[in-house]
């Protein structure tokens, strides 16, 4: 039995990352965050529109500490993911708001962008000068 063929790159869904950041009156948890989030996509765009829309919140890059995080969506439904997080109000029992701060092709320039992330291979090494 042979194996099913894996698509190219250039026939594949195309996704983006929205990165978000929470402002609200306390700290929020990833797991009351996920749920408003769903509810919101839900109530705006449908069941139908929510799963061809393949929202999923990346659970190691939302940081409860600043309140940022990233959640991927395919190339086609960004606006309309973004326009359900602007509805949400309430986040579990407070009140909050979810601002975008952008909107990347790709995980590594979100990290980049806006979530301050950097990459040490830019820096040189102590002590060396430059020639």
């Amino acid at each position: 039995m042979e194996k099913p063929k894996i698509l190219p790159p250039t026939l594949r869904e195309k996704h983006r990352y929205i990165v978000f950041e929470i402002i609200s009156e306390g700290p929020i948890e990833y797991e009351d965050f996920s749920k408003s989030v769903w509810l919101a996509c839900l109530s705006f765009l449908g069941e139908l529109k929510t799963s061809e829309s393949e929202v999923k919140i990346i659970r190691n890059l939302f940081n409860p500490r600043t309140q940022q995080g990233v959640i991927r969506c395919r190339n086609d439904a960004t606006e309309h993911v973004r326009a359900a997080l602007s509805l949400i109000t309430k986040i579990g029992e407070k009140n909050a708001i979810i601002k975008v701060l952008g909107i990347t092709g790709t995980i590594s320039s979100a990290k980049r962008k806006y979530l301050g992330f950097t990459d040490l291979s830019n820096f040189e090494k102590f002590g060396e000068e430059e020639k």
